[in-house]
């Protein structure tokens, strides 16, 4: 269902923001919606609401709606004065009121239920207060305690950052007004519902992952935060898991490769160091040959390293490495001459 920020009379029943936690599944769900609807679509799975949605423990916590330059008091500004003036047709009310309702419009379909619950409260409250004594004044204060949280996000960010002396200083009267529904029927978790104040909801789901030892992490792929049971869950969902099993591959697959390619070298040295070993140990002597050897062997060792490290800068593929290093043997037998009994 789809709010009508053009409806100039409010429907009854009050807007509630609910929320229960599931601790086995790590997950929140949030329902925004007239507060029966929302009990017959924890109850029964129907009624309906404004926003549904299951989503990963924390969620709500870390993107709630922040607003640092108090945007959204600003336009409670622009609302009290449609309230304080007289005009000659009520149209005119509206067509000022009209910059408003299409910001909260653009809030509401964000699709983040911080927001979405605001702007759905924050017209209610603007057609609720016009008729009542002190209206202006009551727009005012109620959507101050609405807004809020939304100020104190801003300048704690993220949220487990903010003292809890901090956030008891913040609740006001005005704010604190909560429903707690216990399990019953088919709803197997308590639901925690705001009506005029986010503070007290965000106070129980810091308690709630507080007592379950529940922590912030920051994912070291993505870098988003999100909430872990514990210190050593360093990743935020199944695809930053997906992309990390990739990198583990990648690198073991490059550690596999250069122990390889050490290995492989290491024994095409070991190769030509004992044949030249052998021939200088031989009963029947010969310098010129064995010179002639060294200097070879000289000459291998350093293009054999050029050649290695242009492999480990993939400049060269590792099997044109091994036939040459296969040649070079070859080469070295042939020097020798092939190969007396005294040799081997």
């Amino acid at each position: 269902m789809k709010y009508d920020f053009t409806d100039r009379e409010r429907e009854l029943g009050r807007v509630v923001l609910a929320l229960t936690l599931n601790r086995q599944k790590m997950t929140e769900r949030v329902i925004v919606g007239r507060s029966t609807e929302v009990s017959l679509r924890f109850e029964r799975g129907i009624g309906e609401v404004y926003y549904d949605e299951t989503r990963p423990l924390g969620s709500l916590l870390i993107g709630l709606e922040a607003d640092p330059e108090r945007k959204w008091n600003a336009n409670t500004a622009i609302l009290r004065e449609s309230y304080g003036k007289v005009f000659p047709f009520e149209a005119q009310r509206w067509m000022l009121a009209a910059p408003v309702a299409d910001y909260l419009a653009q809030k509401y379909e964000r699709g983040e239920p911080s927001a979405l619950f605001a702007a759905i409260r924050t017209w209610e409250e603007y057609l609720n207060c016009f008729n009542l004594n002190r209206g202006a004044d009551l727009l005012t204060e109620r959507l101050a305690a609405l807004y809020r949280p939304f100020v104190l996000y801003a300048e704690n960010r993220p949220w487990q950052e903010l003292a809890p002396a901090a956030m008891s200083a913040a609740l006001r009267d005005t704010d604190t007004e909560v429903s707690l529904w216990y399990p019953a029927k088919k709803r197997p978790f308590e639901v925690v519902a705001a009506f005029s104040s986010l503070l007290p909801v965000i106070q129980y789901y810091l308690f709630k992952l507080n007592e379950w030892g529940c922590v912030f992490q920051q994912c070291k792929i993505c870098g988003k935060d999100f909430v872990a049971k514990s210190r050593h869950y360093e990743l935020c969902g199944d695809e930053c898991r997906r992309v990390q099993a990739a990198l583990n591959k990648r690198e073991f697959d490059g550690r596999a490769k250069g122990d390889k390619l050490e290995q492989l070298h290491e024994n095409a040295y070991n190769y030509w160091y004992n044949r030249l070993r052998k021939l200088k140990k031989r009963k029947t002597a010969d310098p010129e040959r064995a010179a002639a050897v060294d200097a070879a062997f000289k000459e291998y060792r350093k293009e054999a390293v050029r050649r290695k490290t242009a492999v480990k800068n993939g400049e060269m593929s590792f099997s044109d490495f091994a036939t040459w290093l296969a040649e070079q043997q070859n080469a070295v037998d042939a020097l020798i001459g092939k190969v007396s009994p005294n040799l081997d």
